[in-house]
């Protein structure tokens, strides 16, 4: 009995420390980021996701965003199984795109 109970505590344990994860990253063709480094929220949905905070994440990006990134860890994935979908926490990281040049002319070679 205690040997079987010792080898469930070792699985939660190792389970618990498993990084497996689901990502997903929508991106615009000709992409060219502002910054290489992705700014960082935390969204959560409660109550089957009824109730989100936040709702809509707003980016500040004056020349839009270059791509967007959505990932669900296993332990984000546990907190919605253990809670039954209650609290459902995922991690969305972003990149704005850099602003267009301003596409003046090319200079002529002098003679």
């Amino acid at each position: 009995m205690k040997n079987r109970i010792g080898c469930v505590v070792a699985l939660l344990a190792s389970l618990t420390v498993a990084q497996g994860c689901a990502t997903y990253q929508v991106r615009t063709p000709d992409s060219d980021p502002l910054e290489q480094t992705y700014e960082t929220e935390a969204p959560q949905a409660f109550f089957w996701g009824l109730v989100q905070d936040p709702q809509v994440i707003s980016a500040d990006c004056d020349g839009g965003l270059n791509d967007v990134v959505v990932k669900r860890t296993y332990l984000h994935d546990l907190a919605s199984v253990l809670t039954l979908g209650i609290w459902m926490p995922a991690a969305v990281e972003y990149r704005c795109r850099a602003p267009q040049g301003d596409g003046g002319s090319f200079p002529e070679a002098k003679d």
